[in-house]
């Protein structure tokens, strides 16, 4: 039976239906509604309904009317409920399939030459889809998430980062898997339906190595050089 974490009482803390929650290894942040109001503090865990499918989120403060005006429109869903023990021995156990994906999709980008660096993979809640991020050209990526799929028996989607909001408005492949969120580039691209080249900007990945560097130096993979 699950049970929630223990979480102590803190004076004047009042629920709330409206957060403020980071979520993603990208650390995305938005304001999301639950169906009643939680009393949660900051940096309680939570599980959300976000487009990608069930996520892993922080709360990081209630929201207010400002925020809600400034993030919702770019980044909403659902607060499902605080995470409880079961939750947080299950979200653990994805550790080793992520690591697996991370590295083979590494190696096989690098095999078949293709002009990309995958920097980080995340599967959601359920443990069937893996999103894959990465920056560089994402053209001819539909056989490698296929093969990626195969192997793994998830369903793959890649996140180019490297493509800014500006840019997407103006490279959309109008396929009907060719989900987007904002803040980059064609986010939903998986290999049932979905675009291959949702267009590729020419951009100075340096930045994305500098800050991704030590996340995946804590995760024990591979720095990027």
């Amino acid at each position: 039976m699950s049970t929630l974490l223990p979480d102590p009482p803190v004076l004047g803390v009042k629920a709330h239906d409206q957060y403020v929650v980071s979520h993603g290894r990208g650390g995305a942040v938005g304001v999301f509604t639950a169906d009643e109001p939680m009393l949660l503090r900051r940096g309680t865990r939570v599980l959300l309904q976000t487009a990608r499918g069930m996520e892993v989120g922080e709360v990081l403060s209630p929201a207010t009317i400002r925020q809600a005006r400034l993030l919702g429109a770019t980044s909403s869903g659902m607060l499902v409920r605080a995470m409880t023990v079961d939750d947080e021995g299950r979200h653990a156990e994805h550790r080793p399939t992520e690591n697996a994906v991370f590295e083979a999709g590494r190696a096989w980008a690098e095999r078949d030459g293709l002009a990309l660096e995958i920097l980080d993979v995340e599967l959601l809640f359920d443990g069937q889809v893996a999103i894959l991020q990465f920056v560089g050209k994402d053209a001819d990526t539909e056989k490698f998430a296929q093969a990626l799929e195969e192997r793994f028996s998830l369903t793959i989607r890649l996140e180019n980062l490297a493509i800014p909001a500006a840019a997407e408005e103006h490279h959309h492949c109008d396929k009907p898997d060719c989900g987007r969120e904002a803040g980059g580039g064609c986010t939903t691209c998986s290999t049932g339906g979905g675009c291959s080249s949702c267009g590729s900007a020419q951009v100075d990945i340096k930045e994305y190595f500098g800050h991704l560097r030590t996340k995946m130096e804590a995760n024990n993979r591979i720095p990027l050089t």
